[in-house]
């Protein structure tokens, strides 16, 4: 059970809607506040931690990897909606609705929410992690959802909500300056704006959960221990080649 009480379906588009009238807040790209942004969800004994060198040991249980990449609105887009070969350059979709709906996969659905759609598709699908009763509560209520639900689940949580702002950048007002000093529109100025992405071994594959990507994409089998780390490390110098053009 969630900690709090649930009285309305998920399954309605209209009462989504109102739910989610209050804004998720941008969080900075910070190790250390991630470590922090857990350990409210209430997850002990796990850290994020920053990798600067693919080359080097990574020592000590990894739950997953969380890769962060430039994101247009126009990428955004064409990944949700036409977008079945945007990620095709070395993995698969997955398609098969039972298999999706068997792990933690959840649509990105409300916009600045990215960093704790990232962490809980790392967190959530690992099996013996000790999670905590909000994250429990989480995984036990949307077990089987499709991707969409646990998105608006998600997305409809307001404790969840609540832990992610306190971490967020801090909004300033608005001053009443003079039209000549006024800062132009966000579409007038260049602003760059990231996104995250978990990989996580699951049942022998190297996944990858992007909330803004229709599917899990599984990029191949990978053994027991530590080898699936060499996987993620082929399969994302790849993609760090193709981002940087």
């Amino acid at each position: 059970r969630l900690p709090y009480p649930v009285r309305w379906p998920y399954s309605c588009p209209v009462l989504l809607k109102v739910a989610m009238s209050a804004e998720w807040r941008e969080l900075e790209s910070d190790p250390g506040l991630f470590t922090l942004l857990i350990r409210d969800f209430g997850v002990k004994g796990v850290e994020v931690e920053e990798i600067y060198d693919l080359g080097r040991e990574i020592e000590g249980p990894v739950y997953g990897f969380i890769f962060l990449a430039n994101w247009s609105d126009d990428g955004n887009w064409r990944r949700r909606n036409a977008g079945r070969d945007v990620c095709a350059e070395s993995g698969t979709f997955i398609e098969e609705a039972e298999t999706v709906n068997g792990m933690f996969f959840a649509h990105q659905v409300v916009t600045n929410a990215c960093a704790t759609y990232a962490l809980l598709s790392v967190l959530l699908n690992c099996p013996d992690m000790e999670l905590g009763s909000l994250l429990g509560g989480i995984k036990e209520f949307t077990e089987g959802f499709d991707p969409e639900s646990k998105g608006y689940a998600i997305a409809n949580l307001r404790q969840l909500k609540v832990i992610h702002n306190r971490h967020a950048r801090p909004v300033y007002p608005q001053l009443n300056l003079p039209c000549s000093l006024k800062r132009k529109s966000r579409t007038s100025y260049d602003r760059t704006v990231f996104h995250y992405s978990s990989y996580v071994p699951l049942n022998g594959r190297l996944m990858e959960l992007d909330g803004l990507k229709v599917c899990p994409v599984d990029h191949g089998p990978v053994m027991e221990g530590d080898s699936w780390i060499s996987a993620f490390k082929t399969v994302i110098s790849k993609r760090i080649e193709v981002e940087s053009g």
